[in-house]
């Protein structure tokens, strides 16, 4: 079995990475609370089981500011199941991998890096069409920004990390 790195003897860098690996996995657990009752995204409007409302309610924030996200069309519910069954079990893999010390391996940091650039395309794709959406506001457009920023810089560091990797790959 692994033994956990102890995670003062992370770079700070790598601390931050820890950090911004936890948020995610915390928000997945609360996507599946809101999307698991409902067998799909697709089919998040006409849920109405009990604990899709629970959930929907605690999103609720969420389904003010984001024009798409209560009518999911098919585009947007793609980006999401991509997002849950690939970009979020592979954070969990790399949480794992930080806290173990070997966020160097080079299979990992290839990993690292192509699951990071394909989570921040899509965070982008969605940010330009809701940017683009007729019914959002200026408040709306920076309350997005601050909510799924994370989302874009969190893999823009993750990336700078990998790059910067102080394996000898000689």
């Amino acid at each position: 079995m692994p033994r956990l790195v102890r995670p003062t003897r992370l770079s700070t860098v790598d601390q931050l990475i820890v950090g911004v690996l936890v948020l995610y996995l915390f928000v997945f657990v609360f996507e599946l609370a809101l999307v698991m009752p409902c067998g799909g995204w697709e089919h998040l409007e006409g849920c109405d089981s009990s604990s899709a409302e629970a959930a929907r309610a605690a999103w609720q924030g969420y389904y003010d500011i984001d024009p798409y996200w209560g009518a999911m069309p098919d585009w947007y519910a793609n980006v999401m199941n991509a997002q849950d069954y690939v970009y979020n079990p592979f954070w969990a893999l790399a949480l794992f991998m930080f806290l173990t010390g070997r966020q160097d391996t080079p299979w990992f940091r290839t990993a690292m890096i192509g699951v990071a650039s394909a989570t921040m395309t899509t965070s982008l794709l969605v940010f330009a069409t809701q940017f683009a959406h007729p019914d959002v506001t200026a408040f709306m457009k920076i309350a997005l920004l601050q909510v799924n920023g994370p989302w874009v810089l969190g893999p823009l560091l993750f990336i700078h990390r990998m790059h910067r990797s102080r394996v000898d790959l000689a």
